[in-house]
Formats: C-alpha cells, sequence, structure tokens
C-alpha cells in the first residue's frame, strides 16, 4: 500500500511539472524589438547568414537582398533605438528611430527607421524579423 502511495506521488509530481514545462515553454526567447536590433546591426555590417538566423523562413529571401542591397556603400547606423508598440498572439509591431547612411561616389544617403514599422513573429520559439510596412 505505502509503495503504491509513493508511485501514485510521484505520478503526480512528474505531471506536474511536465505541465508546468509545457506552459513555460510556450513564450518565445528575447524582446521582439531587439530582435529587430541585431536584424538591423546585422545588415549594416553585411552578415548575411546572420540576417537570416534572424528572419523568419518567409523573410529569408528578403534578408539576402537587403544584405547585398547596401554592400560596397560604407553603411552604418545612427541613433538606433526600437521599441514595440503591440503584441498579438505569436506578431509583435516594432517601431525604430535612427538612420541607416550610406556613402557611395561622394554621394551620402540617409534611410529613416521611423518610416516602417517593423513585423517581428514567433518562430522556433524565438522572435524573428518578418517584414514592415510603410508609416
Amino acid at each position: 500500500m505505502r509503495a503504491m502511495r509513493k508511485t501514485n506521488r510521484t505520478i503526480a509530481v512528474a505531471l506536474g511539472l511536465s505541465i508546468a514545462l509545457v506552459a513555460c515553454g510556450g513564450a518565445p526567447a528575447g524582446d521582439p524589438a531587439q530582435r529587430i536590433e541585431a536584424y538591423l546591426q546585422a545588415r549594416v555590417k553585411g552578415e548575411v547568414e546572420r540576417m537570416i538566423a534572424l528572419s523568419c523562413a518567409a523573410w529569408e529571401p528578403n534578408a539576402r537582398l537587403e544584405a547585398t542591397s547596401i554592400q560596397g556603400r560604407s553603411p552604418s547606423l545612427d541613433a538606433l533605438a526600437c521599441r514595440t508598440d503591440a503584441t498579438e498572439g505569436d506578431t509583435a509591431l516594432i517601431t525604430c528611430t535612427g538612420r541607416i547612411i550610406t556613402n557611395y561616389d561622394g554621394e551620402r544617403r540617409e534611410f529613416n527607421l521611423a518610416e516602417r514599422q517593423f513585423k517581428a513573429i514567433q518562430e522556433g520559439g524565438e522572435w524573428r524579423m518578418c517584414g514592415y510596412r510603410a508609416i
């Protein structure tokens, strides 16, 4: 009888721990705004593989294009700061301030990051860059 109670208690504890672990495992790792900042930093550094790692599967081809679009133009980031505006389910909307600055053949161009709202989605347990829209 004692052995049966001990076994039942062990099963109950194991079941409780399993439920707790499953419940905790649903939250994505990290802050979506920080992931967008990391993506933008990788972009100006020309780190294509890092950009892809920070992107959702659907955004991968765009990440490759974005990486090559400013190569050879001496890109830099000025005053980058991002914040999460809204989160609903597995989607977050992020706005950033700052600029991407490029130089090519003596021509300086600035791209205002505040003109876009970035979209991050939860994929593989992490927030990933998955597009943007004009504001």
